[in-house]
């Protein structure tokens, strides 16, 4: 085929005069070639590239094969059409050239690959992201995550249980996707869990600061705010659960809060006629909790006991115990109610 009829297939599609088949055609392999390179992003600039080097594309891909004479029957536009993608297949690998044509280098900002990773084993598998941190999947999960990480956030993708320790990167925000959930943070550690019979998932952090978060309630609760704004934010010993069919987060604590300062600054649990002030104060310094009460009603309040050995809630329930008292977790807050003491 000469270059005349090159020509006026091209001319077709830059004017939208060329049939279905021939369009469809073009569109389908442009489509699949902008997997694998970075093409013009709009129908204008692709359009104007192909005018403004139709001359050198036409030439070299004539130039490609021996000139043969061809008898045209009545599918020559398809057949026309193809031996335009081949051509253009060619060029679109080098399109962005200097004003020289044979100029040309390679493309360096390609659509990053993924890696998906199901943890098929009866035990937890440790997996090394490409900014060095580090998820732990347990048995049964899925995550899907960039080979690098590229662009404004680095993104994953969690299907199940898993446990994230995140390099800090305050310039690339770390996001995990579950179901409905987003889980955003800058650098810590915290655990996911997908519940794949309801659809709830839990998030609970060890270390840092993690914001919790669903467009979901964003359209529940009709607003075009940022959905973030209408989240939690975690702190470690915290938890929230997104519950699925309500549309809800439930912010609480986790069911084992761990120790939270480090041994040599960790304050006594041996009290000796203590004000209960001075015990609330130690349980928040080491479980980094709030605990709230009644400082008027239970002034008169003092302790003796040791309480050494005990986790967070067996402490709580000694002391309300000794009180004659109760609490609850209420927003991952420690509410303890009671009559106070004569």
């Amino acid at each position: 085929m000469d270059s005349a009829k090159y020509q006026e297939l091209l001319a077709k599609y830059l004017n939208g005069d060329c049939s279905d088949e021939e369009r469809a055609l073009i569109d389908q392999w442009y489509a699949s070639l902008d997997a694998e390179v970075d093409l013009p992003a709009t129908a204008d600039e692709k359009n104007q590239l192909l005018a403004r080097n139709w001359q050198d594309l036409s030439q070299r891909t004539l130039k490609s094969k021996p000139a043969r004479p061809l008898h045209f029957r009545p599918y020559w536009a398809a057949a026309a059409a193809l031996a335009v993608l081949l051509g253009l297949g060619w060029y679109f690998q080098i399109w962005k050239t200097t004003s020289v044509p044979t100029q040309a280098f390679e493309v360096s900002d390609a659509k990053p690959s993924f890696v998906e990773k199901t943890n098929t084993s009866a035990l937890p598998k440790r997996i090394t992201l490409s900014d060095k941190s580090i998820v732990t999947l347990e048995p049964g999960s899925k995550i899907r995550y960039p080979a690098t990480f590229t662009g404004q956030n680095r993104e994953v993708t969690l299907t199940g249980e898993a446990f994230f320790e995140v390099q800090k990167n305050p310039h690339q925000p770390f996001l995990v996707y579950s179901n409905d959930l987003i889980t955003k943070v800058l650098g810590t550690s915290f655990r996911i869990k997908a519940n794949a019979a309801n659809r709830n998932i839990t998030v609970s952090v060890r270390t840092g600061r993690v914001s919790v978060y669903s467009p979901t309630l964003a359209t529940a609760a009709k607003t075009k705010s940022d959905p973030e704004t209408i989240g939690v934010v975690l702190t470690p010993n915290q938890q929230v659960t997104y519950l699925d069919l309500e549309h809800r987060l439930v912010k609480t604590l986790v069911e084992k809060p761990v120790v939270l300062v480090q041994k040599a600054e960790l304050p006594t649990f041996t009290f000796q006629n203590a004000p209960i002030s001075v015990l609330m104060t130690a349980i928040e310094k080491t479980y980094g909790v709030d605990v709230v009460y009644d400082e008027e009603v239970m002034s008169n309040c003092f302790i003796t006991t040791s309480l050494e050995q005990e986790d967070l809630y067996d402490k709580l329930n000694i002391i309300c115990k000794l009180l004659g008292a109760s609490y609850k977790v209420i927003d991952a807050q420690i509410v303890i109610s009671g009559p106070g003491c004569q």
